[in-house]
């Protein structure tokens, strides 16, 4: 028993010395990854057999359903599950019929506030996992700068709604698993339930998260498309909402490293698994394999999740198309870091401003 405790010891001290972060495989969570696995790719796999899989950007966005109500008692999931798909199936839906109109800069802008508040707003009334506007930004920007190509608004919506109801299903399918004893001794108890009202979400701090969280998506969008120093300007403001998460973010460097730091990783891993690779059922098992990571791993490490969240992102935002590789992860790279120094400076600019009024941080 000694000896295991101090090989222990010395693996521990192993993964300090080369800062790789320390896992507890008890709290890997096979089920959430198993569920985003399945939610994301079924849908891909079934598009890929019909030769469609331009359409794969707006079924893996609309399959970021399955993310939602982790830990979360199925009498309570299912609300939350529905709200999600609801609101990821208006964001996809939104996001093409904008780029079937031109991309209009006023109306991407309120679409924008309008995602952020629903993110933030939401997140405080149903207090759920993951936090945030993110994913919700992430499919309406994403979709609203995708060229329709063959794709009419017809097919999105249709496709959309198959996605976010089959991963309805996926994430409350665990409610069968559990009527089997010996599969529901193994799983993870569901003892997550967070108070819900709706009154909570009326609050100065989340006004001025999404206010602020907005106004520094739109400026970083701004910078880069002035300079130029990336065609996928919409990545630098889905990194903004990412770091602001919530109202704690906005005086807090921590998820700032994370995110700037994870996602150059994940660029490193993106290129090693994708880079000069175009066969659509590799990039598929590759999607697979990212998703099931990340949702394994999230909870425990974000930073390292990211490592997994960036190729997964880059492959099903370049889905059915014709990119190269190379110029994607120098885009996801550059923007990532503008991204970041823009909430670096609303960090700084905000701790100054609680110091100076003798307020005190929020946690």
């Amino acid at each position: 028993m000694a000896a295991g405790q101090a090989a222990r010891g010395s693996a521990d001290r192993a993964l300090d010395a080369m800062m790789i972060p320390k896992l507890d495989r008890s709290r890997l969570d096979w089920e959430s990854g198993v569920r985003a696995l399945v939610s994301t790719v079924a849908p891909l796999i079934v598009l890929a057999s019909m030769g469609r899989l331009d359409l794969g950007i707006y079924a893996s966005f609309s399959a970021f359903t399955g993310l939602y109500g982790r830990g979360e008692p199925y009498g309570r999931r299912w609300l939350t599950l529905l709200v999600a798909a609801l609101s990821l199936f208006s964001c996809v839906v939104a996001g093409a019929w904008v780029q079937s109109i031109g991309e209009p800069y006023w109306i991407v802008t309120l679409g924008l506030l309008a995602v952020i508040a629903a993110g933030v707003l939401l997140t405080s009334i149903l207090q759920w996992i993951p936090r945030g506007a993110i994913f919700f930004v992430f499919a309406f920007l994403g979709c609203s700068m995708k060229p329709l190509g063959e794709a009419t608004l017809a097919e999105v919506v249709l496709v959309s709604s198959l996605s976010v109801g089959f991963a309805w299903v996926v994430g409350m399918s665990g409610f069968l698993l559990r009527l089997i004893p010996s599969v529901r001794d193994r799983l993870r108890p569901l003892n997550r339930t967070p108070a819900r009202r709706i009154g909570a979400a009326w609050s100065r701090a989340n006004v001025a998260l999404i206010v602020i969280s907005t106004l520094a998506a739109l400026a970083s969008m701004g910078v880069a498309s002035v300079t130029g120093v990336a065609a996928h300007q919409y990545w630098s403001a889905v990194t903004v909402v990412a770091i602001f998460s919530g109202p704690a973010a906005l005086v807090s460097f921590d998820r700032i490293g994370h995110r700037i730091v994870g996602t150059l990783v994940g660029v490193g891993v993106a290129a090693a698994l994708l880079g000069g690779q175009s066969n659509q059922v590799y990039l598929i098992c590759v999607i697979a394999a990212c998703s099931f990571v990340t949702e394994l791993v999230v909870a425990q490490h974000y930073g390292l999740a990211l490592a997994f969240i960036t190729p997964l992102a880059l492959g099903a935002t370049n889905l059915g198309l014709t990119q190269e590789w190379e110029a994607l992860f120098v885009d996801r790279a550059r923007e990532t870091i503008l991204g970041g120094l823009v909430c670096f400076v609303i960090v700084v600019l905000a701790r100054k401003y609680f110091e100076r009024r003798g307020y005190e941080l929020p946690a």
